[in-house]
Order: C-alpha cells, then sequence, then structure tokens
C-alpha cells in the first residue's frame, strides 16, 4: 500500500558532498532548495536528469523524507525507471511500495485511485481497467445509437470529446455545434462506471476530486519536464499539494512539443504563478558545442540565454533545396563523405518532421546502397493477435467491461467468428 503503514526504516545518510561533487554552482543551489515551491527553468543539456535524481537522493537520505511521501512525476514511465534504478543501488531491497508515486502524472494518478484514495463513493470500484481514447470515442459512439443522440461531426467524435469537455465541466450551456454532446458525457460516463473503466483524462479528474476532499497529501512533489503539462495536469498538482507540501519542477520554456496539446510556454510560468514559486535556472550547457548555443541563444524566447562548456566546434550548415528529391540526394552524398572519412554509418541520424518524408530518402538510399534503419514506433494495434489477447485477458480481469468482451468475441480472425449482436447477447447472458 502507497502509505504511512509502508514506510521504512530511516535511511542511512551517504557522503552527499563526495556523491555529488561534480555538480556546479546552480545544479547544487536547486538541489539544496527547500523552498515551498521552486521551479528550476533547465536549459536544454544543463544536467536536469542530474538535478532531479541528486534532489530525490538528497531529501531522503539528508534530510530523511521516506520515498513513500513523494511523488515523482516524470515525462515518460521510463525517467521514472532511471531514477528507481539510481535509487536501488543505495538501497537493493527498494520495494516497489516505495516508489508507487514514481511515474507520468496517469500512473501516479493510477496507483493513487487503485491504493490510496476512497474510489468507491466516484461509483468505480478498484479494479477498473484504463481505456485509450479511441475506446473511448468507439464506446461513446455506441452511448449515441443507443440514446438516438443527435451529434455532429461523429468521424472527429474523439478530438470533441477531449476539446469540449472542459466546457461542459465549466458549466457552458451547450456543445461548440448546439447538438447532443454535452447529453452525451453524462450518459457516457455512467456506460463507463457500469463497464469499471476510465479514460487516461478520467484517472486525472478522479483522483483530483478525492484529493481536493484533504485525504491524502505526500511532503513532496517533484516534476521532471513541466513545461509540457496541460491545463488538467496543473490542476491535479493543484490537488495533489497540501498545505505542508513543497513543490520542487524542473523544465524548458523553450522546449514545447505538446503545444497542440494546449501546452506552452506559458504553462513554466502559469505553474510559476500560481504556486508563487521561487524561479532558478541552469544556464550550462554541457552536450553542445559554442557554434550550436551561439545560434541557439539567437531563438530563445524565454531565459537569460545558454553558457557554453565546450569548445565552439566546426560551423553549422544551411542549405535551401528545390525539392524533397534534390534534398535527399544531398544529404545522400554527405552521408558517404562522412563514412569515407571514417563515421561509421551508425554514427549518422536523419530527422525528419513527418513519418511520410521518409519515403523519398529511403528510395534514395536504396538506389545508393546506403545501409539505414527506418525508427517507426508500432503500437499493440499492429499486431493483430496481441492486441485481440491483450483484450481477451482485460476482459477475464474486468468482466463488466462489454465493449472490450464484444470486440474480442466478434474479432473476425482470432474470436468466435459472430457478429456484434451475437456477441453482445453472449456477453450480456
Amino acid at each position: 500500500m502507497w502509505n504511512s503503514e509502508s514506510r521504512t526504516a530511516e535511511p542511512d545518510k551517504i557522503d552527499f558532498k563526495e556523491e555529488w561533487k561534480h555538480l556546479n554552482q546552480y545544479q547544487m543551489e536547486a538541489v539544496l532548495d527547500e523552498s515551498p515551491a521552486c521551479v528550476v527553468n533547465a536549459n536544454v543539456g544543463s544536467g536536469k536528469t542530474t538535478v532531479l535524481i541528486a534532489k530525490i537522493l538528497y531529501l531522503h537520505y539528508e534530510k530523511s523524507v521516506p520515498l513513500e511521501d513523494m511523488v515523482v512525476l516524470t515525462f515518460t514511465n521510463k525517467a521514472a525507471d532511471e531514477i528507481i534504478s539510481r535509487l536501488r543501488k543505495k538501497e537493493p531491497g527498494l520495494s516497489r511500495e516505495q516508489v508507487m508515486g514514481f511515474g507520468t502524472f496517469h500512473s501516479a494518478a493510477l496507483h493513487l485511485l487503485k491504493y490510496q484514495l476512497s474510489l468507491e463513493q466516484t461509483g468505480w470500484n478498484r479494479e477498473f481497467t484504463v481505456i485509450s481514447p479511441d475506446e473511448e470515442a468507439d464506446l461513446a459512439a455506441e452511448v449515441i445509437a443507443e440514446q438516438k443522440l443527435t451529434v455532429k461531426y461523429k468521424n472527429r467524435l474523439k478530438k470533441r470529446l477531449e476539446q469540449e469537455y472542459p466546457g461542459y465541466v465549466r458549466g457552458k450551456e451547450s456543445s461548440r455545434y448546439r447538438d447532443d454532446l454535452f447529453r452525451l458525457f453524462p450518459l457516457l460516463e455512467e456506460e463507463k462506471k457500469r463497464q469499471n473503466k476510465m479514460s487516461f483524462s478520467d484517472l486525472l479528474r478522479v483522483s483530483a476530486g478525492l484529493l481536493r476532499a484533504g485525504e491524502w497529501h505526500p511532503q513532496w512533489m517533484i516534476v521532471d519536464e513541466v513545461q509540457d503539462s496541460d491545463a488538467q495536469q496543473i490542476e491535479f498538482l493543484e490537488a495533489l499539494k497540501g498545505k505542508d507540501t513543497r513543490l520542487f519542477a524542473v523544465g524548458d520554456p523553450n522546449q514545447v512539443i505538446y503545444s497542440w496539446r494546449g501546452t506552452g510556454e506559458n504553462m513554466f510560468y502559469l505553474l510559476k504563478h500560481r504556486f508563487a514559486a521561487k524561479e532558478l535556472s541552469l544556464p550550462v550547457n554541457y552536450r553542445s558545442s559554442a557554434s550550436i548555443l551561439e545560434a541557439a541563444n539567437r531563438f530563445l524566447q524565454s531565459g537569460t540565454g545558454i553558457q557554453s562548456s565546450r569548445k565552439t566546434g566546426g560551423k553549422i550548415i544551411v542549405k535551401n533545396h528545390y525539392d524533397p528529391f534534390q534534398e535527399a540526394e544531398y544529404l545522400a552524398g554527405r552521408i558517404r563523405a562522412l563514412h569515407d572519412s571514417g563515421s561509421a554509418y551508425g554514427e549518422i541520424a536523419v530527422f525528419y518532421r513527418l513519418q511520410k518524408q521518409s519515403e523519398i530518402l529511403e528510395k534514395v538510399f536504396d538506389r545508393q546502397q546506403i545501409p539505414y534503419e527506418v525508427s517507426v514506433r508500432k503500437t499493440i494495434r499492429d499486431i493483430p493477435v496481441l492486441d485481440w489477447l491483450i483484450k481477451v485477458l482485460r476482459f477475464s480481469v474486468n468482466a463488466a467491461d462489454e465493449q472490450i468482451g464484444i470486440e474480442a468475441l466478434s474479432d473476425p480472425q482470432y474470436g468466435a467468428k459472430c457478429t456484434r449482436a451475437k456477441a453482445k447477447k453472449i456477453i450480456q447472458e
């Protein structure tokens, strides 16, 4: 359980000064700061992950803060696993229960709802399953059909659910297109409760509601990549923060990759002002040459600039091309020249904005016999048999989830090869 009963004995202290003697003055200031709220403007390549890990170790080993009393919110679960791995080097016996609060916003909310908060009062129970936005849209479409609702632009239903739900919660009278979308929201929530499953948005919304009731608050909230938080995640932080909870957040307002989701430079400063936080900075870059940083500083929208810890390096070359084919030919020539001068093909990378841009590059590289590997992220849905098996397993642990049971049974390749109507009848019998 993620509560006081699971706390372990006070950790042995480490020689912190020796452990972190490589930290620069800006990094050390951030690690040692114990303000009620502090945000660190961490420029690219400034060692923010090192600072984040050092902060956790400092609080745990020097200030005797139990890991169970920290919520560490990272951009990815991989980042959280890296932190946990570093902790396990110090404490080989570290249990999973001690670090339940280490993960993404959604994973932390999930653990809170599963183990910490009084979920039953909301209409769900702790055996709930989590559904993807696509599954939620499919369920919404079923509710629309069953209730004979009039909802416009159903081909964009997933996007409409995401974009218009905040307005519904704030008490807006009608949807953007004045259809039955706002009638759908409470019906959809009741159906999710009946099938005992939540969307990713529900995880944050429901846990925030219970946290506001004062059920539990950590001693420390530590947040990574805070600039990419959205409005709902900021609300979750507000609900998580108790009267005595301290906040430490790191981020770079110049590195916003989720602007399409409503995040932006302002999220960093919104959090700063919302929590009346002290602002520190990590201006020293350890990753790039002075030439690259000189160019980068000309594009910065926030901060006072990035300082280099490395030599000038080679010049940056900017090339304009008339079309993608000409660009691919140029890149192939550059790659061949770099390889001939001693660089391995595996040490060369080509970045592009859209996946479809790789098509011309692949054709040109094939023709010029340049070996390459295209990095494509596969999802479960790209592997049909695995997708089906997971549906079967999900239904086996949550028999209330009619939607997933029907999909497993009616799957034309691996299911019972029956219609959805017949599958629904089987499930409901």
